[in-house]
């Protein structure tokens, strides 16, 4: 809708700091992403907070613009089950061969479990 595409380009000027200027290039670096990541999504792992920041950076000049974060949020918040999928390979693609290897998935979900102790394995 919209108003929901007016609230998300406001909250992305206020997140950059120009609430009252609509600047075509300012954007979000990728500290600032993670620091909104993990704030408001929880995310810890840093590898994962990386990839999902150039998911959303498609023109890749290692800045999200309000293009960028209108289009990556309505993913997240209205976005089929195929437009969710195509973004989760986005985010889990690495080597550019068209799959993505279950040693890489494996990786990936290991360093995403919550270990409840220092000693606790997460192979199992």
């Amino acid at each position: 809708k919209k108003s929901e595409i007016e609230c998300l380009m406001r909250i992305f000027h206020n997140l950059v700091g120009r609430g009252d200027i609509k600047l075509a290039n300012a954007g979000l670096d990728r500290n600032t992403f993670r620091v909104i990541l993990h704030s408001i999504f929880g995310m810890t792992d840093d590898v994962l907070m990386n990839r999902v920041f150039f998911a959303f950076d498609k023109d890749s000049d290692n800045y999200i613009n309000v293009k960028e974060w209108v289009k990556g949020l309505s993913v997240f918040l209205r976005g089929t089950f195929e437009e969710k999928l195509k973004f989760c390979f986005e985010v889990y693609y690495f080597n550019g061969d068209g799959y993505i290897s279950r040693e890489r998935i494996y990786d990936m979900l290991k360093n995403s479990l919550h270990q409840q102790s220092p000693g606790e394995e997460t192979d199992e």
